[in-house]
């Protein structure tokens, strides 16, 4: 059915194409053409609405049935969603600084771990700070 229609419409195109020849693609009577086509459809839509009688809208449809009770109950609402934003918020605040706080107690350990064995090194080449300190003094 969809292929049929599609055809018709092609069989449509072609016989006004035959009747009323279009103007060459890219050129300024096309653009005209165009220009009137939309500016027709624009019109037909503008008079297909129905624009005859006023629509009636009751105001407890606009407002709600009680619109003060109403309003706190939208207060109230809002505030609620506002409250599970902060703390939501706030969780994520919280769960950033503990990722932040475990890095840099990893860094930590880490530089604490490479300072004992700097020192470990140092030992081992230059021997304890004290043994320098006491061959100074002999021989001064």
């Amino acid at each position: 059915m969809r292929n049929e229609r599609k055809l018709e419409r092609k069989v449509q195109k072609e016989r006004l194409e035959e009747v009323v020849p279009r103007a060459e693609a890219g050129t300024r009577e096309r653009l005209l053409e165009k220009r009137k086509e939309v500016a027709a459809s624009n019109r037909a839509f503008a008079t297909s609405k129905d624009d005859g009688g006023e629509l009636e809208v009751r105001e407890s449809d606009l407002l709600g049935e009680d619109s003060l009770s109403e309003l706190k109950r939208m207060k109230k609402e809002q505030d609620r969603r506002k409250t599970d934003r902060e703390i939501k918020r706030e969780e994520i605040t919280r769960a950033r600084m503990a990722e932040r706080e475990e890095r840099s107690q990893k860094l930590r350990e880490k530089e604490e771990k490479t300072m004992v064995m700097l020192r470990e090194l140092a030992r081992s080449r230059f021997g304890d700070g004290n043994e320098s300190h006491a061959t100074l003094n002999e021989n001064d």
